[in-house]
């Protein structure tokens, strides 16, 4: 089914609405500080996006608590398209390295497991924040808690909290890496453990993404410099509790996407978008950056393609590592994290969340950190436009071929025209091409056919976990 030319049109001027709201709407709000290794949780019914801890390069003596905020993304009411600083009511112990998903009976608990804490490295709490009331909680769980990891990835699905891997939250003379799989029951408040036959090696920083019922396994380094190729591609089918390995490919050899750790993959119209990270070798220590910063894998074909930018030298697509990304519908949210091409001894954390928005070519990039400047000195806030109605519908397809960088920014006139003119071009141009289908992804021959309507509530550990000791 091809889209109308009046469907486009619609959605072609509602964006252009969204981004003139979202740049005249953030004039003294609370900005928050540049930092890496947080955590983001997209809260649908709040229509919020809520940041979690991280570390901040500032002050150098860290802040004994986690920051907490959240960026409200309703574009229906352009009066909240604002940051809320929520960490005093909170009163989160400083965490990072952690991770966090939405569970609980209602969906508005966030829980918050594993990583750093920096009192007590050792605590192995799962913390539980309601989104109703703000209000934190240590709530008591059954079954044998894990020690406490950092580097691990998580996903959510139907209540349960998948972990997988990381690495000894303290740091001795050893750095142990693991690969025991873990699994937290947001309802019942139980741990559980799945298979470990046939699943990755030990590893730290990948990536997970649930498909369907199958969580895909991307990337990692399971030594200090020894990273995993794209080319493997690990599926986990939670209703048969089985892993297999699967082999991906490249559309075009020249542009496989290169190993990497510290990245972050979400899944965008029946596509895994993996987005930054970096890797590093016996010869080079430092950490570079990933080769294609952003890649797409398809799940049905197991083939990578490299999306097409209108990018220019001045205005390059970040390369970052241990930030965040986050789907909303058909936009992904990158926010903070460290830059992989800036060299050592300078600050290398980003200030800036950028919007990709699906199916436009255009780049646009600004910083947060002028924002809060501006609000330092006081500057008068403009008058607010009065949104009418407006929506955004996450669940329309769209081509992953080509994506656009809106970065959030205060803005200016000019910057407000430039973004009209040039999507005006792009406007032009789209509608004169033939519009592609991206339908829903067809049964993989390569994989279990997989139920949803089963349940599979205990999981008995078949392997014991593989630990690695290596020097840092």
């Amino acid at each position: 089914m091809y889209k109308s030319l009046k469907h486009h049109n619609y959605h072609f001027y509602h964006l252009i609405l969204i981004i003139i709201l979202y740049i005249l709407n953030v004039y003294g709000q609370y900005v928050p500080e540049n930092r890496y290794a947080h955590s983001a949780v997209y809260v649908r019914s709040e229509s919020r996006i809520y940041f979690i801890g991280g570390f901040k390069v500032t002050p150098y003596v860290p802040n004994p608590m986690s920051d907490v905020f959240y960026l409200n993304i309703n574009f229906t009411d352009a009066n909240r398209l604002e940051f809320t600083d929520l960490t005093s009511q909170i009163n989160l112990p400083l965490t990072i390295f952690h991770d966090s998903e939405l569970g609980g009976v209602n969906k508005d608990l966030i829980f918050i497991i594993g990583g750093v804490n920096w009192k007590d490295p050792d605590t192995s709490h799962v913390y539980s924040l309601n989104t109703k009331t703000n209000e934190l909680s240590v709530p008591i769980v059954q079954g044998k808690v894990p020690p406490s990891r950092k580097g691990m990835s998580s996903v959510i699905y139907e209540g349960k909290f998948y972990l997988f891997g990381g690495q000894a939250a303290t740091t001795g003379i050893n750095t142990l890496y693991f690969n025991d799989f873990n699994i937290f029951d947001t309802i019942n408040l139980n741990w559980q453990v799945g298979s470990l036959v046939n699943s990755p090696t030990a590893r730290i920083l990948h990536s997970a993404t649930i498909v369907n019922g199958v969580i895909y396994y991307i990337g990692g380094k399971t030594q200090v410099t020894v990273y995993p190729p794209l080319t493997e591609i690990y599926q986990y089918d939670i209703v048969g509790n089985t892993w297999s390995l699967k082999e991906a490919t490249a559309a075009d050899p020249k542009f496989m996407p290169g190993s990497r750790a510290g990245h972050t993959s979400i899944l965008i119209d029946g596509k895994i978008v993996i987005y930054g990270g970096f890797f590093s070798s016996d010869d080079i220590q430092n950490k570079l950056p990933a080769k294609e910063t952003i890649a797409i894998l398809d799940v049905n074909t197991l083939v990578w393609s490299i999306p097409e930018f209108d990018a220019r030298v001045d205005n390059p697509i970040p390369k970052l590592f241990l930030h965040t990304a986050t789907a909303v519908g058909e936009v992904m949210f990158i926010a903070f994290g460290n830059f992989t091409d800036k060299p050592d001894g300078f600050d290398q954390t980003n200030k800036d969340i950028y919007i990709f928005v699906f199916g436009y070519p255009q780049i646009f990039s600004s910083s947060l950190s002028l924002i809060k400047n501006m609000a330092n000195a006081n500057e008068a806030q403009p008058q607010i436009p009065t949104s009418t109605n407006t929506n955004i519908n996450p669940q329309q397809p769209s081509s992953l071929s080509k994506v656009v960088i809106v970065g959030i920014s205060i803005g200016s006139v000019s910057l407000v025209l430039t973004i009209l003119s040039v999507l005006s071009i792009a406007h032009y141009k789209r509608t004169k091409k033939s519009k592609v289908q991206l339908g829903g992804v067809p049964n993989d021959p390569n994989s279990v056919e997989i139920n949803d309507d089963k349940s599979h509530s205990e999981y008995q550990q078949q392997d014991p976990p593989t630990i690695l000791t290596e020097s840092p």
